[in-house]
C-alpha cells in the first residue's frame, strides 16, 4: 500500500487511475455480493428446505434494475386484486 502512495506522490497523474480502478473493483465485488444474497438462481445454503426461486412471487421483480417499473406495479396491483376477490 505504501508503494502505491509513494507512486502517486511522485506522479500525481496516476491518482485518477487508482481511484477509478479501485472503485470499479469495489463495485464489482459489491455486485457479486448482491447477486449471491438476492439472486433467485443461487444456492449457498444447501441444507435450506426452500429453493430460492420459489421465494419470488409472480408480481415481484428479481432484477437489479428494471426500466419498466409500471409493468411491475400493474402486475402487483392485479395480484392484490386477485387476493381480495
Amino acid at each position: 500500500m505504501s508503494g502505491v502512495v509513494h507512486l502517486v506522490k511522485t506522479n500525481p497523474a496516476l491518482a485518477p487511475l487508482f481511484l477509478f480502478g479501485g472503485s470499479g473493483i469495489v463495485a464489482g465485488v459489491a455486485y457479486i455480493g448482491h447477486c449471491l444474497k438476492n439472486g433467485p438462481d443461487v444456492i449457498i445454503n444447501k441444507s435450506a428446505p426452500q429453493k430460492p426461486w420459489q421465494r419470488i412471487q409472480p408480481h415481484e421483480n428479481a432484477k437489479l434494475w428494471s426500466p419498466n417499473t409500471e409493468f411491475w406495479q400493474q402486475r402487483k396491483e392485479r395480484a392484490e386484486q386477485a387476493k381480495t376477490a
